[in-house]
């Protein structure tokens, strides 16, 4: 009797262990479904995202701007109120003090502010959220030949097929990674339909169409002797490019100047580290990287200018380089500190760049948006957008007295009112209005958190 119990006892045990274990094999079974780390898709390693220690955190925090605070009151203006519920829109302005000035979000979506959307999901563990907006971009923005468009619009009557490299390159970084977290099989073949649609088959990035100014050539004249240039060297910018003759700022050279579109690839899209976990993991072809980083490096100025070029005329290593964007003789800051930026995350910044951009910084407190050749001065309205890079720079290059001063002028657009439904985010004051935007938004959240 006694044996029976005994035996009858240990079966149920048994039983019941055997029960459990199965609980415990269906449900991470379940999970590594559900976080796409099981079922399908090659297994990829990036490049660690950053994630700051307190001693970083801080600082931004002494200057007003408190991450956490500021992801949370962003995600509910301009996804919730300001987007469709998934998507974010690209601003979002608040009800102002009349009456008749009501909120207004944009009616636009862009597909950079749905990379830094998904990015921040991503990094918050936030796997719902992060999905609902993977699957969003791919149905709206998705076109036939696999490459996707820069905005999609609330109004369906205003929908375009404008297409921009670095749009996409922020997707693809991006949906990277998304992929090592949450991917799977689709999400891969998603991500090397956009690697074709960007890269050739040497891992190059593919030329785009490119609007750059330039001056008739009538007012154009060289200030030094172009025929010591011989074949092959670059010569001074002075030499390449010229300048004007009389008065810079008449009425007659704002006449003159003109928009010529050339094929060509930005400096700023040579995402050198997302290149180099593209090619380490054989999704583009070996050498990429190399090639790359060689374009941006050739692209530097000297003689007296610590800048780098805007783009390329032509292919990505065609050595034909153009220094000026959408101003003529003006070196456009925005595109260079993202340039810059590229070459920090993989430890390729020269010290003489980086020096000119931090004593810039030192000294004026604000990132303006031109230095202008003829003049050897920072002009232009500030460059907003260009911050959260600069901070990025910063972070990498272990410099805490840069990172606390960017964070010191962006904190001073941080809202403070304590009734204002956008307290802690970064605004921007527009004809007495205050406009908030998805990328200054998402991007400080990332760069500092």
């Amino acid at each position: 009797m006694q044996r029976k119990e005994i035996a009858g006892f240990t079966t149920s045990k048994i039983v019941t262990w055997a029960i459990i274990i199965a609980l415990v094999l269906g449900a991470t079974v379940f999970y590594m479904f559900y976080s796409g780390r099981f079922g399908g898709g090659n297994k990829i390693k990036i490049t660690e995202p950053a994630h700051l220690s307190y001693e970083w955190t801080s600082l931004a925090a002494g200057n007003n701007i408190v991450s956490d605070y500021l992801y949370s009151r962003s995600k509910k203006l301009i996804v919730e109120k300001g987007g469709d519920g998934v998507l974010a829109a690209t601003s979002y302005t608040i009800a102002g003090r009349l009456v008749s000035e009501e909120a207004v979000n944009s009616g636009i979506y862009g597909l950079s502010d749905q990379a830094l959307l998904l990015k921040c999901y991503v990094r918050a563990g936030d796997r719902n959220n992060a999905v609902a907006v993977k699957e969003a971009v791919i149905k709206k923005f998705q076109l036939p030949d696999g490459s996707y468009r820069a905005y999609v619009y609330k109004d369906p009557s205003k929908a375009g097929e404008v297409v921009t490299v670095s749009a996409m390159i922020d997707w693809l970084d991006a949906m990277l990674e998304y992929y090592v977290t949450y991917g799977s099989e689709p999400d891969y073949k998603e991500i090397k339909i956009l690697i074709e649609a960007l890269f050739d088959n040497e891992g190059k990035l593919k030329p785009e169409k490119i609007s750059v100014a330039k001056y008739a050539d009538t007012l154009y004249v060289a200030l030094e002797d172009t025929s010591s240039i011989k074949e092959g060297d670059a010569g001074s910018l002075e030499q390449r490019y010229g300048t004007l003759s009389g008065d810079s700022d008449s009425e007659l050279v704002d006449s003159k100047e003109e928009m010529e579109d050339v094929e060509g690839v930005l400096l700023s899209n040579l995402n050198l580290r997302l290149i180099r976990d593209l090619e380490t993991n054989g999704l583009i072809a070996a050498g990429a990287y190399e090639k790359a980083l060689k374009a941006v490096k050739d692209g530097f100025a000297g003689g007296g200018y610590s800048f780098y070029a805007y783009a390329t005329s032509g292919a990505q290593d065609c050595g034909d380089y153009i220094y000026t964007g959408k101003n003529i003789g003006s070196i456009d800051i925005a595109q260079n500190v993202k340039t810059m930026k590229n070459l920090a995350e993989v430890n390729e910044l020269d010290s003489e760049s980086y020096a000119e951009f931090k004593g810039n910084v030192m000294n004026n407190g604000r990132i303006y948006s031109e230095f202008v050749m003829l003049t050897g001065n920072y002009s232009g309205v500030e460059a907003m957008g260009a911050y959260t890079d600069g901070m990025r720079i910063a972070y990498c290059m272990g410099d805490k007295d840069l990172y606390e001063r960017l964070t010191d002028t962006l904190g001073k657009r941080v809202a403070t009112k304590s009734t204002s439904p956008a307290l802690y985010m970064i605004f921007r004051e527009e004809g007495e209005r205050y406009v908030f935007y998805a990328r200054e938004n998402f991007s400080t959240r990332l760069v500092t958190s």
